[in-house]
């Protein structure tokens, strides 16, 4: 799946300036300035495989040195290649027709040139996939996250191992743990009066909360936050109890990846969710929000079983296909090329 036309020279996540990294940032600041509003009762997960210790540790030194108010805990991840996951909380298969309202397909070929499926297809009736392992352990980690939120006595910050706080903003200048305390602290601000269920820190596939079903609101726009109709993108959402039990209910099994299936929800109304905007981001903005992902093409451990932006093979997972397999879990000190989690798939 490729992303819209309009789209396409648009990076799927905005980048993290690599000469920026190592910088030294102001103080965040401190526990007392934060204050016990907005903030009071945010509890914050980290999720990551287990046998990616490199990327919990870069994340954790991270979220130590921009955000040493967050007060997290590491979620271990579901192992879509080692852990049995249960087929009455994720299915086997996902359908591409919800998907193709929003993403670009290609007709897919075999590598005889002969068409699989063509673009047609993938919109009505749309093709089946098998979840790569990867997909289906993610799906099945935000799962059980729903669980423990919706068990919460208030709002849950769920964050992915390839968070990144550290990126050149849409409009100039370094976002940094300062920068996002700052906007996380006005869009909790706005989260009461909008009775919000989930609000995404990043996000890909905005453009105006993405409205293809439903009609933008005329007149003055919130610059803080916008009521999303589909977007991509789980790499740090924050969700309110009620949110979670609304996904719980609905995920009788979740029959798409993850992204996908809480983005149907908001389509069709049943999932109150918002985006939050960095400063600079406007309405034709593809990507954006207040954080990024480190490595969107380089290091993760999902392939997208569609194919994706990331330019993996879309006739691997086709369902009914002989041979989808993921490769076995690297050996120490090795790597597996794939892309980063759940960004549109």
């Amino acid at each position: 799946m490729k992303k819209p036309a309009a789209a396409a020279t648009s990076p799927a996540m905005k980048k993290p300036a690599a000469a920026a990294r190592d910088r030294s940032r102001s103080a965040p600041p401190a526990a007392a300035d934060v204050g016990p509003s907005p903030f009071a009762g945010l509890t914050a997960l980290l999720l990551g495989l287990e046998r990616r210790p490199d990327r919990r540790e870069r994340c954790e030194r991270m979220l130590a040195k921009e955000v040493p108010w967050l007060k997290h805990e590491f979620f271990r991840a579901t192992d879509g290649k080692a852990d049995t996951i249960p087929e009455d909380e994720v299915a086997q298969t996902w359908n591409t027709k919800n998907n193709s309202f929003y993403g670009s397909y290609e007709d897919v070929m075999d590598k005889e040139g002969k068409v699989l499926h063509t673009a047609a297809e993938f919109a009505d009736p749309g093709v089946d996939y098998e979840f790569s392992p990867g997909e289906r352990g993610c799906a099945h980690s935000h799962y059980r996250m729903w669980q423990h939120a919706a068990k919460a006595d208030g709002p849950v910050l769920i964050l992915e191992d390839d968070v990144q706080l550290v990126f050149e903003r849409t409009k100039g200048g370094m976002s940094t743990g300062n920068t996002f305390t700052a906007r996380l602290e006005l869009g909790l601000q706005q989260a009461s009066a909008k009775d919000m269920d989930v609000l995404y820190l990043g996000w890909s596939g905005h453009r105006d909360g993405n409205y293809r079903h439903h009609a933008s609101r005329r007149g003055k726009k919130n610059p803080i936050v916008r009521k999303a109709e589909y977007v991509w993108t789980t790499v740090a959402y924050i969700i309110w109890p009620k949110g979670a039990k609304k996904l719980l209910e609905a995920a009788k099994p979740m029959n798409q990846p993850v992204d996908n299936f809480m983005a149907w929800e908001a389509r069709e109304g049943r999932l109150g969710a918002y985006v939050l905007l960095d400063e600079g981001d406007a309405d034709d903005t593809w990507s954006g929000g207040i954080v990024t992902q480190l490595d969107f093409v380089g290091d993760s451990d999902i392939k997208k079983s569609d194919g994706g932006d990331q330019g993996h093979d879309p006739t691997e997972f086709l369902a009914g296909k002989a041979d989808k397999t993921e490769a076995a879990p690297a050996a120490d000190g090795e790597k597996e090329p794939a892309a980063a989690v759940a960004a549109g798939a």
